[in-house]
């Protein structure tokens, strides 16, 4: 079979390599001259070209070289062009290829063959060039024609799915009652929603452009970094938001750099704080009533010690009065035996003096003996015991009575008492602290009787006074002060202790509050203290200097309001 082409001037040395750059055209045909001469018609004008002997070698090359354009026979052994065409245009890695069928047999229906099979173009042998190089390029500027549009229409379809998304996220964005903003290195504001601009007062164009920063500031926004690092923002409107940031990753054609959100807490916010009010709430109650059941356990405490007080007084003071009794018996009784004594001894010795010297003798023999036994002494030591032993008896009989006198917590109705002798009483009772600690000046002034709780009062004065011999680390001094002013008593204890530090000094009176180590105080003195002269309608006020000393002074109406 002859190919003619019109004009016949193809030399071989014109045919040029294939151009891996150049468009790649598969060439089928059984005859190696054709092959020859269509391969250089297309080389002259750049194709690249790849070849194939008949349809099965064109479909495989096909597959894996993915050509831009294939030249096919009809005419060829084990599979003809218009098989080979048909088999290409129904697989979908190959239908995408523009396919010019050639043939000697012109007829139409051939043609027709071909074309339904689905070539895209047909050619009868002798081809000229001018027309075969025209109809390879029509169909691959086709193809890319046809290429474009899909490319436009997935484009189309890509830029209408992101505008749904886009709006989507306005619609989504504007929904939340979190603030958002999209910036960019600049921190300046590229996009945002509604709630920026309900919250600001500014529309979003002018919104748009502006540093983020400057905005929050303008709009009256504020801000606090709250533990471990959470940034926390409230509006003046009462809203409260928690700013967080989400970087976004560095792209060529992205001027997006982060995404900001303010984070709407205000109704958490709202609960916190009702929650943080009740919590204030529940531990005011509870330390009110810790406070108060520990100043029942101390008032019955006080009050047992009181009925116990009271019963020992009873008890001992029957004894301590027989005893009394038998000293003060014991006590004449021994006046007249050495009185007896006196009168025997002198009767013995005037005797004596006419016996001569048998009476000088017995004189002696008698001195001896009471010398000896040591009578004399005897004498007059027994009267001395005697009267230790009655002051001793004494001393117990008045710390008796100053014990039931300051334990009388327990009566309910106020009655008449002498402050400056409860004052003594309590001093008493505390003796044995003070002593080995300090020394105590007492300055009673003239004051008149007042009626109160004198075992409640007695206990104020008490836990004054430990506290006082307390703050004093070696030896000290300790001035209890009384005196009448303005229808009111004033009581004064000084000591020259440690003294309050004065970020301490406004707490003493808080319960459980103590500047002692644990397990050394329990923090309820002063604030049983406080509480009991406030319920006598009076002041405990409390002056301190450290290094230096503290004084506290009590102050009691003498008419109960």
């Amino acid at each position: 079979m002859i190919l003619l082409f019109m004009p016949d001037k193809i030399a071989e040395n014109n045919i040029s390599s294939p151009n891996e750059t150049a468009m790649k055209i598969l060439i089928v045909d059984d005859e190696p001259p054709i092959v020859k001469l269509i391969s250089s018609i297309i080389s002259r004008y750049g194709y690249a070209f790849e070849t194939a002997v008949n349809g099965i070698e064109a479909i495989e090359k096909a597959k894996t070289i993915n050509p831009d354009a294939i030249l096919i026979d009809v005419l060829m052994p084990e599979m003809d062009g218009i098989e080979a065409t048909s088999i290409l245009k129904k697989n979908p890695k190959t239908m995408h290829i523009p396919i010019i069928s050639f043939s000697q047999i012109g007829d139409n229906e051939t043609k027709i063959k071909c074309l339904n099979a689905g070539a895209n173009d047909f050619l009868s042998k002798p081809v000229d060039p001018a027309e075969l190089i025209i109809r390879l390029k029509n169909i691959i500027l086709l193809k890319k024609a046809e290429d474009i549009k899909a490319r436009n229409e997935v484009l189309m379809e890509t830029i209408n799915t992101v505008e749904s998304a886009k709006k989507e996220w306005e619609l989504t964005m504007d929904c939340i009652s979190d603030i958002v903003m999209l910036i960019n290195v600049k921190d300046t504001i590229l996009r945002c929603n509604k709630i920026l601009s309900s919250m600001t007062g500014k529309s979003y164009d002018e919104l748009v452009g502006m540093k983020w920063q400057d905005v929050l500031k303008e709009s009256g926004f504020t801000f606090k970094i709250k533990p471990p690092a959470t940034i926390e923002y409230s509006h003046p409107s009462g809203k409260y938001f928690v700013y967080d940031i989400y970087y976004l990753k560095e792209l060529e054609t992205s001027t997006y750099a982060a995404v900001i959100t303010l984070h709407d807490i205000t109704e958490r916010k709202q609960a916190e704080d009702i929650l943080e009010h009740k919590n204030e709430e529940l531990e005011t109650a509870y330390g009110d009533l810790k406070a108060a059941q520990s100043q029942i356990l101390q008032q019955e405490k006080m009050a047992s010690i009181g009925q116990l007080a009271a019963g020992i007084a009873h008890e001992i003071n029957n004894p301590v009065g027989f005893v009394m009794s038998n000293l003060n018996t014991l006590q004449k009784y021994t006046d007249k035996i050495n009185e007896f004594v006196k009168i025997q001894s002198d009767s013995l010795e005037d005797a004596a003096k006419g016996l001569g010297i048998e009476g000088a003798k017995i004189t002696g023999e008698i001195a001896e003996h009471k010398k000896s036994r040591k009578l004399d002494y005897i004498a007059g030591d027994s009267v001395n015991l005697i009267r230790e032993s009655l002051e001793g008896m004494e001393r117990i009989k008045k710390i008796v009575q100053d014990l039931k006198s300051f334990s009388r917590v327990d009566e309910a109705e106020r009655k008449t008492a002498n402050i400056n002798e409860g004052i003594e009483s309590t001093v008493n009772i505390v003796w044995n602290e003070l002593k080995y600690k300090a020394t105590v000046k007492k300055e009673y002034g003239d004051i008149p009787p007042i009626k109160c709780n004198a075992g409640q009062l007695n206990q104020v004065f008490m836990n004054i006074l430990i506290n006082a011999v307390h703050a004093i680390e070696e030896q000290g001094e300790i001035i209890i002060k009384t005196r009448h002013e303005d229808n009111n008593i004033f009581i004064s204890i000084s000591d020259t202790g440690s003294g309050i530090p004065a970020d301490k000094i406004n707490r003493i009176f808080e319960p459980f509050f103590t500047t002692k180590e644990v397990g050394k105080g329990t923090g309820l003195g002063l604030s049983i203290a406080y509480d009991i002269v406030k319920k006598h309608n009076g002041d405990i006020i409390v002056e301190s200097e450290v290094g230096k000393g503290t004084t506290f002074t009590v102050r009691i109406p003498v008419v109960e309001k």
